[in-house]
């Protein structure tokens, strides 16, 4: 007896809950395709509302992929490539390290564990704070892999590199390439590892696609803001996404 292989389901269009990811998705595009991260704390915490985690989570990493290649061309130019090899590196190896906490961990620790993390690291960028010279190798490597863990556990890799780099002495110009750059490459890495293990499906994969449009033109709506804002401007947005971060992972 032949078995029926399973067809994936259209998404209702119409339905409040596809209307309400489609507009997050754009805002949440927009705020990529200026700061270059931050999507992906407006996506998660909502789509996993809707559909639950583990869809929540698959859902934001595809989009957060769609959002970012059309910014990727302009981005290359000013991108430390040796550096961003290595956040990967780091990144890569524990990725599977936070999906397997995803699926085994309660999320109540993980929550307080997150929100301390980035609220410590937001109080020193808002004293002034910066890190004089080259980040060393190490320091590199174990922002690469904080951010590689909890991209797998929750699809937010931004937090640690965005501390990272708003830390240093670069032009806002090459902190927004590196990021937007880095996350293209840790996005893919991560869904890679969701695929894996089963925890994509086809009904998950056409509802991507019907949101793909919303993330993709609120992200060049957001390419377009980036020059008219100062640098000044920039690291406040920066600092006040990843509040939102710190706060929304305790109450999410």
């Amino acid at each position: 007896m032949l078995e029926v292989a399973h067809q994936p389901t259209m998404p209702d269009l119409l339905a409040l809950p596809f209307l309400v990811a489609a507009a997050v998705a754009v805002v949440a595009g927009m705020v990529r395709g200026f700061a270059g991260f931050g999507a992906a704390m407006l996506m998660t915490p909502v789509f996993s509302a809707l559909y639950g985690p583990e869809i929540g989570v698959s859902l934001c990493l595809m989009l957060e992929i769609v959002v970012a290649l059309p910014l990727l061309p302009r981005a290359v130019a000013h991108v430390d490539w040796r550096r961003i090899g290595l956040l990967l590196a780091a990144a890569a190896i524990c990725v599977p390290v936070g999906n397997l906490a995803l699926t085994r961990i309660a999320p109540e620790p993980m929550r307080w564990a997150i929100s301390g993390i980035v609220l410590t690291a937001v109080a020193l960028l808002a004293s002034g704070w910066r890190y004089h010279g080259h980040p060393r190798p190490a320091i590199t490597a174990v922002a690469g892999g904080i951010s590689g863990f909890l991209n797998g556990l929750s699809g937010m890799a931004g937090p640690p590199i965005a501390f990272y780099y708003l830390a240093g002495r670069e032009s806002v110009e090459r902190v927004r390439a590196n990021l937007t750059t880095y996350f293209v490459f840790v996005d893919v890495a991560t869904m890679s590892v969701f695929v894996g293990r089963g925890l994509v499906r086809w009904d998950t994969a056409v509802q991507g696609l019907f949101l793909a449009p919303a993330v993709a033109i609120g992200g060049l709506l957001g390419e377009r803001l980036f020059p008219l804002a100062s640098e000044r401007f920039y690291r406040r947005l920066a600092l006040v996404l990843l509040v939102a971060v710190a706060i929304g992972s305790l109450i999410l």
